[in-house]
């Protein structure tokens, strides 16, 4: 079969004209439906944003006053901490030198004395001399051992011992010295 077309070239070209104008004025609508589109999305996001941006801000507001009365409670707590360490530390200094000489002396032999006992306080740590005197060589070793392992007490440095006899029996004695940490 023979095609025929009788329509005028002219008339062809018109008709494709038209296509091509409907055409670009399709693809013209859809491009500007999508920024349309588009615009309408992001201006609403950014409306939305705004909004959000205003309320956290209202609520920032709120809470930072809530934030000042934190800090300022907590520059109170501070100043009261100050305060009870400061009362801590006057009774931990008055209270040293009784601790000193409950924790010397509940370990304390009955055959063991002291004479001259001297003290000399540096923060925490009390250094203590004294002339030692013992009627029991077993006492005083028990004791010197004592001191030695027990942790509150540290540089226990014992000198010549000297052994002296008289009718009671005989006495030992002997110089100490140690640095007794309080806590």
């Amino acid at each position: 079969m023979i095609k025929i077309n009788l329509l005028p070239p002219e008339h062809l070209a018109k008709i494709r004209q038209k296509e091509f104008i409907l055409k670009a004025a399709f693809t013209g609508a859809a491009v500007f439906l999508a920024l349309a589109g588009a615009s309408s999305f992001y201006y609403s996001k950014s409306a939305r944003l705004e909004s959000l941006l205003q309320q956290k801000e209202a609520e920032l507001k709120i809470l930072q006053k809530d934030v000042e009365q934190v800090k300022k409670i907590e520059q109170d707590i501070a100043e009261l901490e100050k305060y009870l360490n400061s009362i801590a530390k006057i009774n931990q200094g008055r209270l040293l030198y009784t601790s000193f000489m409950q924790d010397l002396l509940v370990e304390l032999p009955s055959t063991i004395w002291f004479t001259n006992l001297s003290t000399s306080l540096s923060g925490n740590t009390l250094g203590f001399n004294a002339s030692l005197f013992s009627n029991s060589s077993y006492d005083l070793a028990y004791w010197i051992n004592y001191l030695e392992k027990n942790s509150k007490y540290s540089e226990v440095v014992i000198s010549g011992i000297s052994v002296s006899e008289s009718d009671t029996g005989k006495t030992l004695s002997c110089p100490v010295s140690a640095k007794y940490l309080y806590k």
